[in-house]
C-alpha cells in the first residue's frame, strides 16, 4: 500500500493506493479512496479544537478552583463564629446542662449564627456529648467522636468535609440535602477543649464558587478568543503561502513542459526535414544506380541493393526516433492512435498486444502527454526486458481523473529489491509522476509479470 500526498488547488489531496498483489487475486478489488482536506480548514479545525479544549479545561479548573475558594471561606467564617461568637457566650452551666444558659446561647445562635448557608450547628465535649445544638432534640445524647473529630479536638486543626449524614446524630439534617461540615476546637469555660461542628448547604457554597468562578469567564474568553484570531490569522496567511508556492510550482512545471514539447518539435522537424530527407534521397539513388548496374555484373548490382535496404532500415529507425521524440498523431488523432502507433512494434515481433480506451482522455491535453511518456516508457521496458507474451494496456478516464493499466505476462521482479539492472525507465517514470502530482505504483513478481498503475488527475 502507498500513500501519496500532493497539493492540487490549494487542497491536500492524499491518495491511498492499494496495488493487487498475486496472493490477493481471488479478493475483492479495493478501490482508491481519495480525502481533500483544506489546508487552512485542517489548521482552523485543529485550532478550534485546541482552543475548545484550552477553553473547557480551564471552566473545569475555574470551577474547581472557586469550589476550594468557597469552602476556605466557609471555614474562615466557621472559625471566625466559633471564636468571637460561641467562645465567648460558654459558660459552666451551658456545659452542665442549664435550661437557661443553653436557651441564652440559643438566641446568639439564632441571630448570628443561622442563615441560609448554615444549616445546623452542635457543640461536643471530649467524652462525645453534645452539649449544645440548634435543634434541641440533640442536647445531652452521647456519641463516640470519629477518628477525625478527636484528632481536630486534640491537634487544634480545622477540619472540613461533604458529610455522609449516616450517623444517627445527623438524622435530621438527611433532609438538607448535601452538606459540609466544618469542625474545630476552641477553648471551654473551665479550660477543657469543646468541638464546634457547623454544618453548610452545599448548593449555597457551589453558588458562591459559580459566582468566583463566573468573574473568571470574561477574561478566560476573550483570552482565548484572541488567541482564536491569532491562530486563524496564521492559518491564512500559511495557506496563502502554500497556494502561492503551489502555484509558482505548477508554472514552473508547465513552463518546463511546454519548452520540452517546443524542443522535441524542433528536433523532430530538423532530423525530417535533413537527415530523413536526405536519407529519403540515398535510398533512391541507390536504387536507380543498382538498376542500372546490371550490367556491370550482378555482384556490383547486389550491393548496391543491400546499401539500398540498410538506408531504408536506418530511415525506418529515425521515423521511430521522430515519434518517439515528438508523436505528431497524439495531438492530431488522439491519445489512442498514438498508442496504436506504440504498441505497432510489439505486435511485429509475435507479442499479443489489447488497448482499451474508455471515457475521453483527450479532454485533458495536459494529463494526455504524461500518460503518453508513461505507456511508451512502459512498452519500451517490455520490449526489452520483460520477454512476455501478452501486453496490455488500459487506459480509464472519468471526469476527475485518468487511470492507466500497463500488464505484461513477463519474468517480472521483486520490487522490495527496486528497479532492476537497466531499467532506468522505472525510476525517470517515478520521478515524472511525482513532479506531475500523480500517482504512480508498480506490482510485480517473478515469473508472474508486471503490472503498472497511473492516477493523473484532470
Amino acid at each position: 500500500m502507498r500513500v501519496l500526498y500532493r497539493l492540487e488547488s490549494s487542497t491536500l489531496v492524499i491518495v491511498v493506493d492499494v496495488t493487487r498483489t498475486q496472493s490477493s487475486q481471488t479478493r475483492q478489488r479495493v478501490r482508491d479512496r481519495i480525502f481533500r482536506l483544506n489546508p487552512f480548514r485542517l489548521f482552523a479545525l485543529a485550532g478550534l479544537v485546541g482552543t475548545l479544549a484550552i477553553g473547557g479545561a480551564s471552566l473545569v479548573a475555574s470551577q474547581r478552583a472557586g469550589e476550594s475558594e468557597a469552602i476556605a471561606d466557609v471555614r474562615v467564617l466557621t472559625e471566625l463564629v466559633a471564636k468571637t461568637v460561641v467562645e465567648p457566650n460558654l459558660s459552666s452551666a451551658l456545659v452542665s446542662g442549664s435550661p437557661a444558659a443553653i436557651e441564652r446561647l440559643d438566641r446568639i445562635v439564632a441571630s448570628r449564627v443561622i442563615d441560609a448557608r448554615t444549616v445546623r450547628v452542635k457543640l461536643w465535649d471530649a467524652s462525645g456529648r453534645i452539649v449544645y445544638s440548634d435543634e434541641p432534640r440533640l442536647i445531652g445524647e452521647m456519641y463516640e467522636l470519629d477518628e477525625e473529630k478527636n484528632e481536630s479536638l486534640w491537634s487544634g486543626n480545622i477540619v472540613s468535609e461533604i458529610s455522609s449524614l449516616e450517623g444517627t446524630e445527623n438524622r435530621f439534617e438527611v433532609q438538607a440535602g448535601q452538606l459540609l461540615e466544618v469542625y474545630l476546637p476552641i477553648d471551654g469555660p473551665d479550660g477543657a477543649p469543646l468541638l464546634y461542628e457547623s454544618y453548610f448547604a452545599m448548593s449555597e457554597v457551589t453558588d458562591s464558587a459559580t459566582r468566583i468562578r463566573l468573574e473568571f469567564v470574561p477574561i478566560v474568553v476573550a483570552a482565548l478568543l484572541l488567541m482564536a484570531i491569532m491562530h486563524l490569522g496564521l492559518a491564512w496567511g500559511l495557506s496563502r503561502r502554500i497556494r502561492r508556492g503551489q502555484q509558482e510550482r505548477e508554472l514552473l512545471l508547465q513552463r518546463a513542459i511546454d519548452s520540452s514539447d517546443i524542443e522535441r518539435r524542433r528536433i523532430a522537424a530538423a532530423i525530417h526535414d535533413g537527415v530523413v530527407q536526405d536519407l529519403i534521397g540515398t535510398s533512391l539513388a541507390l536504387t536507380a544506380a543498382a538498376e542500372t548496374a546490371e550490367s556491370n555484373g550482378p555482384g556490383f548490382a547486389n550491393d548496391l541493393r543491400a546499401a539500398a535496404v540498410g538506408t531504408r532500415r536506418s530511415l525506418q529507425s529515425l521515423r521511430s526516433l521522430l515519434v518517439d521524440v515528438y508523436p505528431p498523431n497524439l495531438h492530431k488523432q488522439g491519445l489512442e492512435a498514438a498508442l496504436v502507433d506504440l504498441l505497432s512494434p510489439a505486435n511485429s515481433l509475435g507479442i499479443e498486444t489489447e488497448l482499451t480506451v474508455s471515457g475521453d482522455p483527450d479532454a485533458a491535453p495536459d494529463a494526455i502527454r504524461l500518460v503518453y511518456r508513461v505507456v511508451q516508457e512502459s512498452v519500451r521496458n517490455v520490449l526489452r526486458h520483460a520477454n512476455a507474451l501478452v501486453l496490455r494496456v488500459g487506459v480509464d478516464a472519468s471526469q476527475d481523473r485518468i487511470v492507466v493499466t500497463v500488464e505484461d505476462d513477463g519474468k517480472g521482479f521483486r520490487t522490495n529489491e527496486g528497479a532492476p539492472s537497466g531499467h532506468f525507465g522505472l525510476r525517470l517514470m517515478a520521478d515524472l509522476t511525482a513532479d506531475a502530482g500523480a500517482g504512480f505504483s508498480i506490482s510485480s513478481t517473478p515469473g508472474a509479470g508486471t503490472a503498472i498503475r497511473l492516477e493523473v488527475p484532470r
